[in-house]
C-alpha cells in the first residue's frame, strides 16, 4: 500500500508545504515522541489507536491492518528508526486512515483485495476538487464537512476529550484564512491527528457543558434558584399536580409555610412506593426526594437544577403529569355516555319540533304566534351564528381543543390562561359587523317601506321564508273559520284538497320538501354527533343552535305541506320519517369521529352549514319586516338575535368552569 501511496504523495501536497509538515509533524510527535519521522513502529501506533476508534471493527481485519499490511510495507527495512511513511506519502496515508475509520468494512475487503489504494485514491478525489491554478487537490469547508459525517458512522471518541469543529480544523491549517480553500493533505493530516487522538469531531460548533445550566437560568431570569423557581419551571413544562387545593397555596412569599409543607409531603412519602413511574410529584416532592431541603433552606441554586434535571425528564417521559391532568378533565365521556346524551338530545329536538307543529294546529291567537315564529327564527340565526363563529370555527382551525382532544404538553387551551383567548375579540367583532349590518338594513326597510304594506294579493313565498308560510297558512286558517266550525276544520280541509285540481308543481313540492328536509336534518345529526363527541359541553352549545332554527324550520314546511294539499296526517308522517334522518347522521357522526382531525373535518362541514342556514336562509327572513306592528316585530329579533349570541359567548367563556 505505502509504495502506491509514495506515487500518489506528489498528486494531493507540495512536497515541504508548512501546513502539511505541521500536520505530520504532529502525528509523529503523539505516537513516537521525540522522532522525526513515522517509522514502522509508529505506524503499527497509528493501526492500534485506529482499531480502538472503530466501533464496529472485526478481529480478522484487525490483525490484517496490524501485521501484514505493516510488514509488507516495510519489506526488508524494519529496523529501528527506519522511514516507512514520508511526508510526501503523508496525505495518502491520511486519506487512507480516515477511510478506514469511516467505512472499515469497505477497507477490510480491500485490504484483501489488494485495492485499498484505490478507493483512499476514489475517497480523495469525492472530497477534493483540483484548483486551477497550480493544479492541486485542495478541500473547502463543505468537503470537510461531509467528512465528518461519514466518520460519525463508526468513529468512537474517548469522550474526555473536547470537540474540534470544521471550521476549528480549517484554522489550525491556515488561521489567516479559514474560509478558504486548503491544502487536502492538511487538512486531511490535522483530522487524522484529532482522531488518533480519540477528540469528537463535530461539523458545527458546540456549546460547552455549561450552556444548559445558563440557558436555564437565562429563561427563569435569576442566578438565585429557589423552590418558586422550580415551581415556575415546572409550569412552564405543564409537570406537577394541578389541584384546586393547591390554588389557594402561595409559596412564594413565606418560606415558613413551605416548611410546613414539607411536613405533610414526608407523611405522603410512603404512596410513591407504588408505581412510582406514574406518580406526578410536586415541586416540594421532588426537594425532598433529592434531599435539597433538607436544611431548612429552599435556596437550590446551579447544582440542585443539575440534580433535578433527571427526575424533570422522567415526569416528561413517563406522562404521569398529563394522564393526572386528563383523568380529571370535566368534560371528557365515555363511548356510552357519547351515545346516550346524543340520543337524549336529538330526541328533545324533534319532540321540540313536534310539539310546535301541535300548537300551530291548535293556537287561534294568529298574531302572538307570529311574534313567538319571528323571535324563534332570531333567536335560531344568534345560535347559529354564535356557534359557528365562536365555538366550531375555533375548534377546526385548532385555536380551541378540549382537554380530552391534547396529549403531552401540547395544548391549545392551557389550564392557568386568565382571561378570554385573544381570537375570541376578534370573532365577536365579526358578530358586530353582522349585526351592524343586520340593523342598518332593517332600519331602512322599515323607514321606507313603512306605506306600501298591503295585502290584497301577495306572492307565493318562497319555502324557505318561514315566517311568510306560517302568515299564509294562519291567513287561510282565519278565513276557513269564518265560514265553518273549528271541529269541521281537518275534514273540510280534506274534502277541499280532494275536490280541487291540483297542480303538478303542487303534486311535487312536498316530495321536495321532504327529501330537502331530510337532507337538512341528517346534517343536524352529523353536526350533533361530531359535538358530543368532543366534549359534552360541545354537544351543548350545537343542541342549543340546531333546537333553535329546528322549531321555525320544521313549522315552515309542515304548513307548506299543509298548503300544497296533503292532510295533516299524511304531512305528520312526512315530516316525522325526515325527522328520523337526523338520527342516522347522528349515529355515523358518533361512529366515524374517533380522533381529533375527523371531528376537525366533520366541524368544519358543520361550521359552513350553520353560517349558510343563519345567514342565507333566516337571515333574510328578518330584514323585510311584513307586519301590522313592524317595531315591536323589531324589538324581538333584536332580543333573539342577542339572547342567541349571548348564550353562546357566555358558553365558549365559561365553559372550562362549568362540571357536573
Amino acid at each position: 500500500l505505502l509504495l502506491l501511496l509514495a506515487g500518489w504523495g506528489s498528486l494531493v501536497s507540495v512536497r515541504g508545504s508548512p501546513a502539511v509538515e505541521q500536520a505530520y509533524g504532529a502525528v509523529v510527535e503523539l505516537v513516537s515522541p521525540g522522532q522525526q519521522n513515522l517509522t514502522a513502529d509508529a505506524l503499527l501506533s497509528v493501526f492500534n489507536r485506529l482499531q480502538h476508534r472503530v466501533q464496529c471493527g472485526e478481529v480478522p481485519c484487525e490483525q490484517l491492518l496490524g501485521n501484514q499490511t505493516v510488514l509488507r510495507v516495510s519489506g526488508s527495512s524494519t529496523g529501528e528508526g527506519t522511514t516507512a511513511v514520508g511526508l510526501s506519502q503523508f496525505p495518502v496515508f491520511a486519506a487512507g486512515c480516515l477511510l478506514y475509520l469511516s467505512s472499515p468494512i469497505l477497507v477490510c475487503a480491500a485490504v484483501k483485495q489488494g485495492l485499498w489504494g484505490e478507493r483512499t485514491s476514489a475517497f480523495i478525489h469525492k472530497l477534493a476538487h483540483t484548483d486551477g491554478s497550480d493544479g492541486h487537490e485542495r478541500m473547502d469547508l463543505s468537503g470537510l464537512t461531509v467528512l465528518i459525517h461519514q466518520l460519525h458512522h463508526h468513529y468512537r471518541p474517548n469522550g474526555t476529550e473536547s470537540c474540534v469543529t470544521a471550521r476549528d480544523i480549517m484554522a489550525e491549517v491556515n488561521a489567516s484564512s479559514p474560509e478558504q480553500n486548503q491544502e487536502t493533505g492538511a487538512v486531511l493530516g490535522r483530522v487524522l491527528f484529532h482522531t488518533l487522538q480519540g477528540r469528537c469531531v463535530a461539523s458545527r460548533p458546540l456549546p460547552e457543558e455549561s450552556f444548559f445550566l445558563d440557558f436555564l437560568m437565562a429563561h427563569l431570569g435569576t442566578e438565585n434558584f429557589t423552590a418558586v423557581e422550580l415551581k415556575v419551571l415546572m409550569k412552564s413544562l405543564n409537570l406537577g399536580p394541578r389541584l384546586d387545593a393547591e390554588a389557594g397555596h402561595d409559596h412564594q412569599d413565606d418560606e415558613h409555610a413551605q416548611h410546613d409543607h414539607g411536613g405533610r409531603i414526608r407523611r405522603d412519602r410512603g404512596r410513591a412506593m407504588e408505581g412510582t413511574h406514574l406518580l406526578c410529584l410536586s415541586a416540594e416532592e421532588l426537594i425532598l426526594i433529592h434531599g435539597l431541603g433538607a436544611n431548612g433552606s429552599w435556596d437550590l441554586g446551579r447544582p440542585g437544577l443539575a440534580r433535578l434535571s433527571p427526575a424533570l425528564v422522567q415526569q416528561i417521559l413517563s406522562g404521569a403529569c398529563t394522564k393526572t391532568a386528563d383523568s380529571h378533565a370535566p368534560d371528557e365521556l365515555s363511548e356510552a355516555e357519547k351515545y346516550l346524551y346524543a340520543t337524549l338530545a336529538n330526541a328533545v329536538i324533534t319532540l321540540a319540533a313536534l310539539i310546535g307543529i301541535v300548537m300551530l294546529l291548535c293556537t287561534s291567537c294568529t298574531s302572538a304566534f307570529q311574534l313567538v315564529i319571528q323571535f324563534c327564527v332570531s333567536l335560531a340565526v344568534g345560535s347559529l351564528t354564535g356557534d359557528a363563529l365562536l365555538h366550531l370555527l375555533p375548534m377546526v382551525l385548532g385555536l380551541h381543543l378540549h382537554s380530552d382532544d391534547t396529549s403531552g404538553i401540547n395544548h391549545a387551551h392551557d389550564d392557568h390562561e386568565e382571561g378570554p383567548p385573544d381570537h375570541l375579540y376578534k370573532l365577536l367583532v365579526v358578530m358586530g359587523g353582522i349585526y351592524a349590518f343586520y340593523l342598518m338594513e332593517t332600519i331602512f326597510s322599515l323607514l321606507t317601506s313603512g306605506h306600501q304594506h298591503h295585502h290584497g294579493e301577495e306572492s307565493e313565498p318562497h319555502h324557505c321564508d318561514h315566517g311568510k308560510v306560517l302568515e299564509m297558512y294562519q291567513q287561510e286558517k282565519e278565513q276557513k273559520k269564518a265560514t265553518q266550525s273549528t271541529s269541521q276544520l281537518v275534514t273540510d280541509v280534506e274534502g277541499e284538497s280532494q275536490r280541487k285540481e291540483l297542480s303538478r308543481r303542487q303534486r311535487v313540492l312536498p316530495y321536495m320538501v321532504t327529501i330537502g328536509d331530510g337532507i337538512h336534518n341528517f346534517a343536524d345529526g352529523l353536526a350533533v354527533g361530531a359535538a358530543f363527541s368532543l366534549s359534552w359541553r360541545s354537544g351543548l352549545a350545537t343542541s342549543v343552535a340546531v333546537l333553535c332554527h329546528e322549531l321555525p324550520h320544521e313549522l315552515g314546511d309542515f304548513a307548506i305541506l299543509l298548503h300544497s294539499g296533503l292532510s295533516v296526517c299524511r304531512a305528520l308522517l312526512l315530516n316525522l320519517g325526515s325527522a328520523m334522518c337526523s338520527f342516522v347522521g347522528l349515529y355515523i357522526a358518533l361512529a366515524v369521529a374517533t380522533d381529533l382531525a375527523t371531528k376537525q373535518w366533520i366541524a368544519a362541514i358543520t361550521t359552513g352549514l350553520f353560517l349558510y342556514v343563519g345567514l342565507a336562509d333566516m337571515l333574510p327572513t328578518l330584514v323585510h319586516i311584513n307586519h301590522e306592528r313592524p317595531w315591536l316585530m323589531f324589538l324581538l329579533q333584536n332580543a333573539g338575535l342577542l339572547m342567541g349570541w349571548g348564550i353562546l359567548l357566555l358558553l365558549s367563556l365559561f365553559e372550562e368552569k362549568i362540571s357536573f
